[in-house]
C-alpha cells in the first residue's frame, strides 16, 4: 500500500510525541487495534471518510467512544485529524508508525507466499536466511497461494526472494535457449 505524505506527517508527529513520553509500543498496539476497527466496519469507515459529516461531529463521537480508553498521545493525534477533516488517513497513518517504528528498531517486515503451509523449521529457515541477507531483524508473514505450484515468494522491503516452480521453469527455459544457439 502506497502511504501519502500526509499520513507520514502525522505519523512522524505521533511517533516523536510517543518516544518522549516512551510510550512508542503502547501506540504502536492501539493503532493497530483501531486500525482494525476501523476497517472492519462499514459504518466507522463511512462516518471516519465523510466529507459531510461536520469535523466537530467526528471528533465528539471519537471523544465519547475512546476518550479514557487510549493513550493521550493517540487520541490527540485523531482530534487533529479529524478536525482538519482527515481521519480517512487514519489507516496509513498506523502503517506509516509502524514502518518508523520498525526503521527506528532495525526491523523489516516481509511477505512469504508457498504453494502449500510451511513448517515452523522451514520458517525459521526462512527468517534466518532473509536476516543474514538483508542485516535486519525480519518479521515475516507467511500465506499460502494456489497460484504457486510450488516453491515460494518472499518480498521483504525491496528485496525478492523466488524460489518458485515457475521460477525454475523459466530459468531452465533460458538456460536451454541459451545453450541451443
Amino acid at each position: 500500500m502506497m502511504i501519502s505524505e500526509v499520513a507520514r506527517r502525522y505519523a512522524k508527529a505521533l511517533y516523536e510525541t510517543a518516544m518522549a513520553q516512551s510510550s512508542v509500543e503502547k501506540v504502536l498496539a492501539e493503532l493497530r487495534v483501531l486500525k482494525d476497527l476501523f476497517s472492519a466496519d462499514a459504518e466507522i469507515v463511512d462516518f471516519v471518510s465523510s466529507p459531510v459529516i461536520a469535523p466537530e461531529l467526528k471528533v465528539q463521537a471519537l471523544q465519547k467512544a475512546l476518550d479514557g480508553k487510549i493513550s493521550k498521545e493517540v487520541m490527540s493525534t485523531l482530534t487533529v485529524m479529524a478536525t482538519r477533516n482527515r481521519l480517512n488517513f487514519f489507516h496509513q497513518t498506523a502503517l506509516a508508525f509502524e514502518e518508523i517504528s520498525d526503521t527506528s528498531h532495525g526491523v523489516t517486515r516481509g511477505e512469504v507466499k508457498s504453494a502449500a503451509p510451511l513448517s515452523g523449521e522451514a520458517r525459521k529457515q526462512i527468517e534466518q536466511t532473509v536476516t543474514k541477507v538483508t542485516g535486519k531483524k525480519v518479521i515475516l508473514n507467511f500465506t499460502e497461494d494456489a497460484k504457486l505450484l510450488g516453491g515460494m515468494l518472499a518480498q521483504v522491503g525491496g528485496w525478492t526472494f523466488d524460489d518458485s516452480l515457475a521460477s525454475h521453469l523459466q530459468r531452465m527455459n533460458e538456460e536451454l535457449n541459451r545453450r541451443s544457439n
